[in-house]
């Protein structure tokens, strides 16, 4: 027999792997280049702040415009997005805050040579439940470092 205390483990452990599986989700899709299915992730009014070394380099108030100025960065020729551990607290059945760590290394073109860029990133999601399924309402994602190196 399940306690009332084990029900909601195991509520919260079913929660916790969907919540991974959508930032996986995530990083799988932009590896492919994939912005348009950001809309089966993030919700449609999300909040989102982008950080490159401390500062404020890119907002958008809504998916579309998110997806416009993710694109607008242009396709790498080769990526790779690798998420590391996350934290999520539970504020209530369908709210929940996480922090997810992540290398993203990106091969682009320049000056006729290979460059690879290797970036950490931090993300600050705030997740809402909706009809039965995990969404991202708001990201504070945060560029900490970021390193070059010329390839071949």
């Amino acid at each position: 027999m399940k306690h009332k205390k084990d029900k909601i483990m195991d509520f919260r452990m079913q929660d916790r792997m969907e919540l991974k599986a959508l930032v996986d989700f995530y990083a799988t899709e932009s590896d492919k280049n994939n912005q348009d299915c950001y809309v089966e992730i993030f919700r449609p009014d999300i909040k989102l702040n982008v950080y490159f070394g401390g500062k404020l380099g890119m907002t958008a108030n809504d998916v579309q415009d998110m997806i416009r100025q993710f694109k607008a960065f242009g396709a790498a020729k080769v990526s790779f997005h690798m998420n590391g551990q996350q934290s999520v607290d539970f504020i209530d059945e369908t709210h929940a805050t996480g922090t997810c760590y992540a290398l993203a290394t990106l091969v682009t073109e320049q000056d006729g040579k290979d460059v690879l860029t290797t970036h950490a990133v931090r993300y600050y999601d705030k997740y809402e439940k909706i009809d039965g399924r995990w969404w991202i309402s708001e990201r504070e994602q945060h560029f900490e470092w970021s390193t070059n190196q010329t390839l071949g």
